[in-house]
């Protein structure tokens, strides 16, 4: 009986003084569209804007132009420090971007997956060999340019 008095006191209580209980809870504050994002990337070469603006012309949505700009913007950071063959170097693009996106850009933009294929081949041929110096510093430019054109809209 007693057990049952302090219940529904407490629930009355609670009642009487719930809008300044509220007032004490602080908001939860999310992120909206409105939030600028400042990612630094030095602008390419002519010779590389030429090779990967069609590349990211193909990206339409806002966020995945985004999303796709800092995944390249961090892909061509980490490439020149990989020891690494050209086989690795796709399969670490592939997986990383796996890991990503997850299935959100699976067959949504059509030549994109064939774009990258083609700038890879461009720089590391169809053989599988280690990776030279050279080979990295292109790669990286080159997703650094990629990065770059994603960001200009």
């Amino acid at each position: 009986m007693r057990v049952r008095t302090i219940l529904g006191l407490a629930v009355i209580l609670l009642g009487l003084f719930w809008v300044q209980i509220q007032e004490g809870i602080p908001d939860i504050v999310t992120p909206d569209d409105s939030v600028v994002v400042v990612i630094d990337i030095n602008e390419p070469s002519q010779e590389i804007k030429e090779k990967v603006s069609s590349i990211a012309e193909l990206i339409t949505d806002e966020k995945d132009r985004l999303n796709l700009c800092i995944f390249n913007k961090v892909f061509s950071e980490r490439v020149k420090n990989y020891d690494a063959d050209a086989q690795q170097i796709n399969d670490v693009y592939t997986e990383a971007a796996k890991m990503f996106f997850g299935e959100t850009l699976k067959g949504k933009y059509e030549g994109y997956g064939s774009g990258i294929t083609k700038l890879m081949s461009g720089v590391l041929g169809e053989e599988n060999h280690k990776l030279t110096d050279q080979e990295k510093k292109q790669l990286s430019e080159i997703f650094s340019g990629l990065a770059w054109c994603l960001k200009k809209k």
